[in-house]
């Protein structure tokens, strides 16, 4: 059972049960394969890329499945289909990493709106 206190999530896929996480080393590990430190790996996450999707995927399938590869990987995103988005999600959430990070494209980001950069309130005009 995955431990949600060290960013275990645990998914079934391919007709097994896995872990995944986004450890340092497995973070180490996507950043080295990508080329790109985290923040631009996220952005380019955030801009919708399948490459990068199937890299985390990757990364975080490796510290309990060290053989896994990239195509092994790019079976398990392609059953899980439009679920992969929101698992992506869960990983990049439980990751103590990444928690400066947006919480997910497309959302809000609350502390910019209380920096008061969000929308403004009717006492704000004027």
């Amino acid at each position: 059972m995955a431990n949600p206190m060290k960013g275990e999530v645990d998914i079934e896929a391919c007709g097994e049960q896995l872990r995944l996480i986004l450890s340092f080393n497995a973070i180490a590990e996507l950043e080295e394969e990508a080329g790109r430190t985290l923040a631009e790996i996220m952005t380019s996450l955030k801009a919708g890329s399948v490459r990068t999707m199937r890299l985390i995927l990757w990364a975080a399938m490796r510290d309990h499945r060290p053989e896994t590869t990239l195509r092994q990987a790019g079976a398990v995103a392609e059953e899980l289909g439009p679920e992969l988005g929101p698992v992506l999600g869960r990983v990049i959430a439980a990751c103590g990493f990444l928690a400066a990070e947006d919480p997910a494209p497309g959302k809000p980001d609350p502390a910019k709106r209380s920096a008061g950069t969000g929308a403004a309130s009717g006492s704000d005009m004027g």
